[in-house]
């Protein structure tokens, strides 16, 4: 398969990252570099044997790109998605897709009117922990989804919201406009996607309380949400970027057959079924997993989407539902009363 011929926006760690695992998955060509501090860039492209552009806009018309990797603030998402699109340009954007689903909503609309795909980076997907808690759960090891928890809960300290660590310091993180939001919208998103994943189901009402109580920010340091699937089970979210001394990272999904648990020692499973050739009403533990780049994973997916004319497998509409979730928890803080997720806005779109 000829390789995807990707520009690179962005040159911050994430961006930098990104580029890396990019190249490495052997689907991609970086075939340039832009980012608003040239000297980074210029360094960035040099690393990569890579072009530099001194603008988005020097790149976007440049015939040899095909697609753009956006690793850019969050407010900077929906106008660069769309300036791509209008230009034919692919588009593998970082999470969340957008600020809000009005933004969200543009992208797709301006995605499908140009004919070309959308991605959004939750490639946390592709781990292989994750693929296994997937095949389990289509095996029937949980039986019908009752029931899942999410714990995620670390520690950001002020330099995280100052950008004191970014090759370009920049506050953008503790904006409420221009982050959208804190904890969850920036880190919870990722297990919100995988738990959807591995699940096959979505949340259809939220309600939210959340606080701003030890950071330097505009956005929320602390949340709990309580939302229903759409089956009827129950979600239960508990984050917090202000937990020191420890992190605490889980998340357990249980059914009328069986209990599963993810965390950083792999997976564990108990069933009443004879899953997997394990013996039933035990609990197994998966702890040896295969180490993969998850974003190299992400791109090799979306590149061979693009030449096959597929869908990706995360697409416009992954990153809609994901948004609809965190948007419909903010909004029930906001309001002191549950709310109702909002649907995808299409049935089928190229991207989406």
């Amino acid at each position: 398969m000829e390789a995807l011929r990707i520009g690179i926006v962005g040159a911050g760690a994430i961006a930098q990252r990104n580029a890396k695992e990019a190249a490495a998955s052997g689907s991609a060509k970086i075939v340039g570099v832009f980012d608003l501090n040239h000297k980074v860039a210029r360094d960035m492209a040099k690393a990569l044997s890579a072009p530099f552009f001194p603008s988005y806009e020097s790149l976007l018309v440049n015939s040899d790109v095909e697609a753009v990797l956006l690793s850019v603030p969050h407010h900077l998402h929906k106008s660069m998605t769309v300036q791509a699109a209008s230009c034919g340009k692919h588009v593998l954007v970082e999470k969340p897709m957008a600020n809000t689903l009005d933004e969200a909503r543009e992208m797709l609309a301006c995605c499908e009117k140009n004919g070309v795909q959308l991605t959004v980076n939750y490639s946390f997907r592709y781990l292989p922990k994750i693929q296994k808690a997937k095949q389990l759960i289509a095996e029937g090891a949980l039986g019908d989804i009752t029931g899942v928890q999410i714990i995620a809960h670390q520690f950001k300290d002020r330099g995280y919201w100052s950008g004191a660590r970014s090759n370009s310091p920049d506050d953008w993180r503790a904006s409420k406009e221009k982050c959208g939001g804190g904890f969850l919208i920036m880190n919870v998103c990722h297990v919100i996607d995988y738990i959807y994943f591995v699940t096959g189901l979505k949340c259809n009402r939220v309600y939210s309380e959340y606080a701003t109580l030890g950071s330097p920010a505009e956005v929320e340091d602390i949340i709990g949400v309580t939302s229903r699937l759409d089956n009827g089970g129950i979600v239960s979210i508990s984050a917090s970027s202000i937990m020191r001394g420890t992190d605490q990272s889980e998340e357990r999904i249980w059914g009328t057959k069986g209990t599963m648990i993810l965390n950083g020692e792999g997976l564990s499973l108990y069933s009443t079924r004879p899953i997997d050739g394990k013996r039933p009403g035990k609990m197994t533990r998966y702890a040896k997993f295969p180490n993969v780049s998850w974003t190299a994973e992400w791109v090799k997916a979306f590149a061979a989407a693009v030449r096959n004319r597929t869908r990706p497998d995360i697409s416009g509409r992954e990153g809609w539902d994901n948004l609809a979730l965190i948007s419909a928890a903010y909004h029930s803080m906001e309001k002191g009363v549950p709310m109702e997720v909002a649907p995808f806005p299409h049935d089928e779109t190229p991207g989406a």
